[in-house]
């Protein structure tokens, strides 16, 4: 899995941000404790819904 940085999910919609944070989650599971991979996907996970977060405290 490749890493996303919060810069390039930043350039990205809400909506799409969910669809990728589910697609991850999937993925997730299919990982082995520990790996690379998973540690990566778990980074990944973790900005996007710091992403997320900052689209709902932002002012209108």
């Amino acid at each position: 899995m490749e890493a996303l940085t919060i810069t390039d999910l930043m350039k990205r919609t809400r909506t799409e941000l969910c669809g990728l944070a589910n697609r991850v989650t999937m993925l997730l599971a299919s990982y082995p404790e520990g790996s690379p991979e998973r540690l990566v996907a778990v980074r990944n996970l973790r900005n996007i819904r710091r992403v997320i977060a900052w689209y709902d405290l932002a002012p209108e």
